[in-house]
This record gives structure tokens, sequence and C-alpha cells, in this order.
């Protein structure tokens, strides 16, 4: 069978769970003999990670904006810019953003493109109105759009009127795997990693208001002191948290929690921001309890990688999440901003050999069933579905 000439876009070259999806579903589809390319907005810096398929850096403006709104606006053109040259290039144009979903209904207006779909991992509220119109747009204009949850099936039926369809996430089951912690690395990012020895609490996504890392800092207050107690040591490990969006308010009340609260930075709380993806399994593997208290998720891929990693995990009983995690089976759930309920999740796991054991045991089997092969195969039928429609209407 002809391979397909598969275009995938994404907004940014940083560790964001869109960006890692849009490159492992490259990468795998390519591994199945098709001809994929990436583009994503972006510096001569590359992506987090060195993708082994051909890829394309759109250059952002470089420049103060005055607004987010501005910001939006230019980063757009900016891609419709690029894309002006590419012609028919490609069978299939998927954009895995909203900024590379809105340059692509822009280039369908003047024939270049014949359609695009469009993976839609989570709907946020936004208060900016040139996000929240690239939002809808990025929703409501694509030819096809598909989602990696029920819950966000659903949601985009109920605010939309929008039938997407659901193509599952995945996690790399190379990589992340029990046992790898054996590579973690040496020197004194290592022992930075490794917390020399104390209990550790790892959190990936940042300082922002959607992974309720607020909360996360009063839950950890609690169990260093509780095994402060017991004459142990607690540390917390929070590594990401590159976005386009700027959360400055929310970073500034989070560091007067941890004035208030007595939790230093370097001794309690080691802020890694973005980690080197050489050393991600390594962090996973050093790791006792992933804690993952989001407000609201497109999937939770990083707590996926964590189960796959053999880490056990506490995060929110919310869906789309509820999906593959399975509260005393394969994780422990809580309620979100219920800080107390966190911290006693944290110490039940710390203080519990047996659970934190049926935990790593249940969660590594869950991750097990979520390989990207799957994923590529499922992405393959619905490109060569939309390709066969579009030639029938064509005729």
């Amino acid at each position: 069978m002809k391979p397909i000439r598969v275009a995938l876009f994404t907004y940014s070259t940083k560790p964001r769970g869109g960006v890692a999806h849009t490159l492992n579903l490259a990468e795998k589809l390519h591994g199945l003999g098709q001809k994929v390319h990436v583009y994503a907005l972006g510096t001569d810096d590359g992506f987090f990670r060195r993708p082994s398929v051909p890829h394309t850096l759109i250059p952002c403006p470089k420049k103060e904006f005055a607004s987010m709104d501005e910001k939006i606006r230019a980063y757009i053109e900016a891609y419709v810019d690029h894309l002006y040259g590419l012609g028919d290039s490609y069978d299939i144009y998927h954009a895995e953003d909203c900024i590379s979903a809105n340059a692509l209904s822009e280039i369908r207006k003047t024939g270049r493109v014949r359609f695009f779909l469009r993976t839609v991992h989570h709907v946020d509220d936004f208060t900016s109105v040139s996000l929240a119109e690239c939002q809808e747009k990025s929703i409501t204009e694509p030819d096809g759009v598909l989602v990696v949850s029920d819950y966000w099936k659903r949601e985009l039926a109920d605010r939309y009127s929008v039938e997407a369809l659901r193509v599952r996430n995945g996690v790399d089951l190379e990589k992340f795997a029990p046992g790898n912690g054996k590579n973690a690395p040496s020197g004194p990012s290592g022992r930075r990693f490794s917390a020399d020895g104390a209990s550790t609490v790892l959190t990936i996504g940042g300082i922002e208001p959607r992974k309720n890392t607020i909360s996360t800092l009063k839950a950890f207050a609690l169990v260093k002191k509780r095994l402060e107690e017991k004459g142990r040591r607690a540390v917390w490990l929070l590594g990401g948290g590159e976005t386009l969006f700027d959360y400055r308010d929310y970073r500034e009340q989070f560091f007067a929690e941890m004035e208030r609260l007595n939790i230093r930075e370097k001794k309690d709380v080691f802020i890694l921001g973005r980690v080197e993806e050489s050393a991600i399994a390594g962090l996973y593997a050093g790791a006792d309890v992933f804690v993952f208290p989001s407000l609201r998720e497109g999937w939770g891929l990083v707590a996926l990688e964590a189960m796959a990693s053999g880490v056990p995990v506490v995060a929110s009983g919310i869906e789309p999440m509820t999906e593959f995690m399975e509260d005393g089976k394969n994780s422990l759930l809580v309620s979100p901003m219920d800080f107390e309920a966190i911290a006693e999740a944290i110490i039940r796991i710390m203080e519990d050999g047996a659970l934190a054991e049926k935990l790593r045991a249940g969660g590594a089997a869950t991750a097990g069933e979520y390989g990207w092969e799957a994923v590529a195969l499922d992405h393959l039928s619905i490109y060569r579905y939309m390709i066969t429609s579009a030639g029938s209407a064509a005729d």
C-alpha cells in the first residue's frame, strides 16, 4: 500500500503533553512506513528531544507583545505565512493545537489544503478574547476532530455540537518501564533527583492553576511535618512548566504560600523547571510517590508515564483520568482541592509497603495497555478514511 504523506503540526517545542503526543505519533507512523513531517513554532534550540522524523521549526516572532491577544494573532500569522509555501504537499494535515488549526483553516480557504484534522487534548476557560476565539475556531472548523478521551468527546458534543472521534493516548513503554532507575543520572544532578535518601514526592507540570500546584504544596507541608515527627525527611521535586501562557500571579501566590508554610526552596522543594529528556526516566525512578492533583486534564500523560515507570500515583479523581486510573488498584484518587486528602494518600503509600507495591504493579499493568503502535494504527485508519472521503467528494 502506498505510504501516506502526513504533516503534523504543534504550537511549541517544549515538553508539554500535546507536543509529546505529536512527536510520538509521528515517529510511530514513520515506523509503520508512512512519510511524516512535523512542523512547530520554535527556535534554533529545537525540540525538548530530538525527533527521529523530518521536522521544521517555524520561527516565533521575536518581540515584546502588549497583550496575549496580540501574541496569539502574531503566532497564527507566522504559521500562515509558512504554510503558504507548502502547496498541496501532503495527503493529511493534522493539527495538535488551536494555533496551527487556525492557520490551516486560513490556508484551506486558498485551496492549498483540501481538508485538515485536529486533535483536541482539552478545552480551557480563557479570559483572552483571541485565545477563546482561537480555541473555538480550532474545534468547530476542522474537517475532522479527534480526542484522546471519552470525557472530551462528550464535552465537545455538548459545548460545540461537534462529533469527535476518540483515539486513545499512548505512552513510550520502552523509555518508561520499571527498573529504568538504574539509568538515573550520576553526579550532582543524580544526587538532586534521588534527594539524598529522603522520601521523595514528584510532580511534573510546573506551577500553574490547572495543575493545582498550591494544593500540592499545602499537602507536601503536611507530609513533611508527619515524616519529621518520625525522624524522616521528605522532599518535593517539581519539574516541567514551560508554556505559552503567563501564570505570573499564580506563581507569586505559590511562593508566598511557601514562605508562610516555612517550606524552603533547594532544601524541601526543588523546582527543576525543564528536565533534560535524558534524565526523565531517572527522575521517575527516584520518586517514592508521583502526585498529580490537576483540576483539568486532556488525559494526564505524565501520570501514565509514572505508572509505566512503576511509581505509585496519587491523582485527582476526575475525568478523563478515571478512564485509566482506578482507586486502590493502580492509583489513589482524591478530590483535587482537598489538600489534606492528598497528604493522607501520600503518607499511606510511604508507610504501607504492601499498598505501594500493589499500586506499582497495577499501574505498570495498566500502562502496558497504552503502547503507541496501536495508537498510530488507529490514526492510520482514520487518515485513510479521510483521504478516501475527500476523493469521493471531489469526484
